[in-house]
Order: C-alpha cells, then sequence, then structure tokens
C-alpha cells in the first residue's frame, strides 16, 4: 500500500530509532548551531520552538518589538494554506491579507501565489507590511520576482520551511535564507518530522527574540510528549497493517479519543515551551540528509472523491492532500471567513488538489507510486496540471 503520511516509509529500524530515541543537551546544541549555519543568524538569533505556528507568531512579535510592524498591521499570505498560520498572526494582533494563487498563461493554476500578485493586493491594501512565503509542497516560487517587490514596497519576509526545508529557489539560493525570518515547523509529514515541534530564525541586528521569549527558562515536553510523539511511528505501523481489512480508522479514532495522537492542526502555540532533546537529535539527523526534492507531487483532477475511491480500490490510502479548502483543515474553516471571492484559483485548488508522497525509494514502492499515478492521470483535469 501507498500512504502519504512520511512514517508510511518507516523502516523497522526508523521505528525503533524514532520510538525509543535519547538525547541529551548536545544534541539541542548541535541543532541550534545548525541552524545558525544554515541559515546565516547567530545563536542569540534563534531558537527551538514548540511548534511552527510558534515560531512565526515569534517572528511577527519580533518585528513589532523592532517597530516595523504595529497592532492591526496586515501579514500577506497564500490563499490556499493552514489554519495554523492565521492562528500565528492573529495571536500577534495582526491580521492575514490573502494573495491568490498563481494561473500562469497555459491555464494552470499552481500552489503558490505570484510576485505580480502580491503587487497587486499592495497597491490595494496599504496595510500589509509583511509577506509569508511557504513553496507548497517544496515548489519553490522565483525569489527575484518577490525581492523587487519586497525591496519596491519595503516589506519584510518570512519564509515559511514546512514543506521545503533543503530545497533551492531557482537562483541557487537556499530557501529560508533570504528573508528577515525563517521558521521552521518539524510536524508530521513536514520536510523535518519530529511529530511536533519548530524553530524561529531570525536575521538582521535590528531583529531580536520577543521580550515574553526566554530561552534559558524554557521547559521540555514532559517525557518527550510520550506517547503522543515518541510512539507515533509504532502506532502508524499498526495503522498500516489494519488498512489491509479496513480497520485503520477505527484504531486512529481510538487513539484521538485516548490523547494518545493529535491531529496535525490542532498543535499548540505556545513561548514557555520547546522540544526534548531526543526530538532535536532527530530533527538534526534529518537536516543532515535533507534532498533538494519536492516534499509531495500534486495534480488537479476532475472528481477528487471518485478518485480517491478508485485509489483506495486499488490499495492506496492519499485522502490526506492537507489542503482540501483553500485554509484547512475544514473543521476550521467556516470560523476563518475566508474571501472566496478574491480568490477564485485558491478555491479552485483546493477543491481539485490531489497529490502523491515523493519519499518512497524502494523499487517496489516506486512501481506502486507509478501504478498510482496513472489511476490519477485518468481523471486529471487536462492542461491543468503542474505538478
Amino acid at each position: 500500500m501507498i500512504f502519504l503520511g512520511l512514517a508510511s516509509n518507516y523502516t523497522a529500524l526508523d521505528t525503533l530509532r524514532h520510538s525509543f530515541a535519547l538525547g541529551d543537551k548536545s544534541d539541542y546544541q548541535n541543532l541550534e548551531k545548525e541552524l545558525s549555519r544554515r541559515y546565516d543568524a547567530s545563536l542569540d538569533h534563534l531558537s527551538l520552538t514548540f511548534s511552527g505556528r510558534s515560531a512565526i507568531y515569534l517572528a511577527l512579535k519580533s518585528f513589532m518589538e523592532a517597530g516595523r510592524i504595529n497592532k492591526g498591521d496586515h501579514v500577506a499570505i497564500n490563499g490556499f494554506t493552514c489554519h495554523a498560520v492565521l492562528e500565528a498572526i492573529k495571536k500577534a494582533g495582526l491580521e492575514p491579507a490573502y494573495v491568490d494563487l498563481e494561473k500562469v498563461v497555459s491555464g494552470q493554476i499552481l500552489p503558490n501565489y505570484s510576485a505580480e500578485n502580491l503587487e497587486k493586493l499592495i497597491k490595494k491594501d496599504k496595510k500589509i507590511k509583511c509577506f509569508i512565503l511557504q513553496n507548497t509542497f517544496g515548489f519553490p516560487v522565483d525569489i527575484r520576482r518577490f525581492k523587487k517587490v519586497k525591496e519596491e514596497h519595503d516589506l519584510l519576509l518570512i519564509e515559511d520551511l514546512a514543506h521545503c526545508a533543503g530545497r533551492k529557489y531557482p537562483d541557487g539560493r537556499e530557501i529560508g535564507t533570504v528573508g528577515e525570518a525563517t521558521c521552521l515547523s518539524f510536524g508530521k509529514g513536514k520536510s523535518i518530522d519530529t511529530i511536533n515541534g519548530g524553530a524561529v530564525v531570525l536575521r538582521g541586528k535590528e531583529f531580536e527574540l520577543p521580550k515574553e521569549f526566554d530561552k534559558a527558562t524554557l521547559k521540555r515536553r514532559s517525557g518527550g510528549d510520550i506517547p503522543r510523539a515518541s510512539w507515533y511511528p509504532v502506532f502508524a505501523s499498526i495503522a498500516r497493517g489494519l488498512a489491509h481489512i479496513h480497520l485503520e480508522r477505527p484504531w486512529l479514532g481510538l487513539l484521538l479519543k485516548l490523547r494518545w495522537i493529535e491531529r496535525s492542526a490542532d498543535a499548540k502555540l505556545s513561548t514557555d515551551t520547546t522540544i526534548s532533546y531526543w526530538q532535536a537529535k532527530l530533527a538534526l539527523r534529518q537536516f543532515e540528509n535533507l534532498k533538494n526534492s519536492a516534499l509531495r507531487e500534486f495534480f488537479l483532477v476532475d472528481n477528487r472523491e471518485e478518485c480517491l475511491k478508485e485509489l483506495r480500490r486499488h490499495g492506496y490510502r492519499l485522502e490526506e492532500s492537507w489542503y482540501d479548502v483553500p485554509v484547512a483543515p475544514e473543521r476550521y474553516y467556516k470560523s476563518v471567513k475566508y474571501p472566496e471571492k478574491d480568490n477564485p484559483n485558491a478555491v479552485y485548488f483546493s477543491q481539485h488538489v490531489l497529490n502523491l508522497p515523493t519519499w518512497y525509494e524502494s523499487k517496489y514502492h516506486k512501481k506502486q507510486v507509478a501504478n498510482a499515478k496513472k489511476i490519477i492521470k485518468a481523471h486529471e483535469l487536462k492542461g491543468e496540471n503542474n505538478g
């Protein structure tokens, strides 16, 4: 079977290495040093965090304390994104400004917004002081065009690396080395996956970690947040086995009820807690083995539900498309009050997108992915896929 979750590609050794990992203070410090080296920032201008949304919040608060953003200002974000980004913006006392996805001449809709769409919105919304680039699914934007808009309008840039750690922009620069802040998420299925956690990196002498955030007093998750984080790969292995007899959903439902696992979008925003030493050790190992490849391959299909049903009949579990509404997950969507009329491309994309994992490496699994792709191609919207 083929699954979307990154842990679905874990070998038995990977699962044991994760679930019974041990770490110490040196692992935590070594990960911070790697972030400092990789993203060109001093150690006192970066920190590991409780979650990716915590990192974005801290970046925004640092901009505010530096006097570059004021309460009530707007932050431009992808019109196709996660509720976690909104939570960070709102918590900082700011407002999101959605930028619609790019539609190219051929009619293809891409998973990111263009520099031109950003500039159009800036001309309408004078309160935009900052923008976030998420390079959705690991597909990089043309950073040179964004740099021009950034400089012309004196904007701040946050690079969100949840999907794209290790990837490079078309001009050769590594993603995460351009903006005033780099934010990472170590959540399930992300480029760096320790089930939860994240990091914030600030560049420029004027930006410092916010006053409310004290690295010296950060708490670590009790026992590494066992069983939620430590044993998740074991739980996932059991779910994959049960999938053969169609019982994986009751199993995952039981785990959710027991609160032994949590949905990715439900991670908390915290400024007084950080990841555990063992998670830092796992994250560092993954940083050392990052590949410059997309996190997921995407397609636009005419009837997603029918396509998913056919895939399921053939043994594929690809329902978790990440964003199946413009601001995912769907259970939060109504409360967002998303301006659908202003973002038609994002709405359309979210209704038709389906994606495949790119991390399977064995010949057997690569053949399975290729077969899944054949099924998807039969449902594909012609001329509108760029995955």
